[in-house]
Order: structure tokens, then sequence, then C-alpha cells
């Protein structure tokens, strides 16, 4: 049985609640439980989408523009295949991925 990787997406925040001062999310899904955190940055919300990314490898991170295109992709533990924008991903023979 192949393990299935977690995928936490890092994006902007609506309008309604970038007016109360939330700018991003971070959104996934941990086995049956749906993932969803409010921050106030961009660091904030990568930071933690990294935390929930090593403590549920293999994971991968994939953080979002302002705009909605993918503007990088963090990969961790031994990920099922290649992933990432434009097909880059973690090196072939490079356990583990970029962190």
């Amino acid at each position: 049985m192949a393990v299935r990787q977690t995928v936490y997406h890092v994006s902007p925040s609506g309008e309604r609640a970038a007016a109360a001062g939330v700018k991003w999310q971070v959104e996934g899904r941990e086995g049956r439980r749906l993932l969803h955190e409010p921050h106030r940055t961009q660091k904030d919300a990568i930071d933690s989408a990294r935390r929930h990314a090593h403590a549920h490898a293999p994971a991968q991170v994939i953080v979002h523009a302002v705009d909605g295109h993918i503007r990088s992709a963090y990969t961790y533990g031994d990920a099922p295949e290649r992933v990432g924008p434009g097909g880059r991903g973690r090196k072939a023979g490079e356990p583990g991925g970029i962190h």
C-alpha cells in the first residue's frame, strides 16, 4: 500500500479575513482532519506549515504568491513522487527532499 503524502498550502486569505487583519492561511488535510489556520504574515504561515509537515512526513508545503501561482514547494520525508512547480521537487536519489 502506498503512503499518502500530506500537502499543506500557504495562500492569501479571502477579502473578509484580510479586512480583519488575517492575510495568509495554511490549509491541508491530516488524515480525516481538515486543517485551516489563519496567520497575519506569510512568514508565520510558512513556519506553521513547515512544523506540520515535519510532524506528518511524508509531506509537502506549497507556497502560493498573492496572485495565486505557486511560488515555491518544499518536500519533507520520503515523498512518493516528485511534485512541485514546473515538475521540480526533490532531486533524484536525494532522500527526504529539500529539508
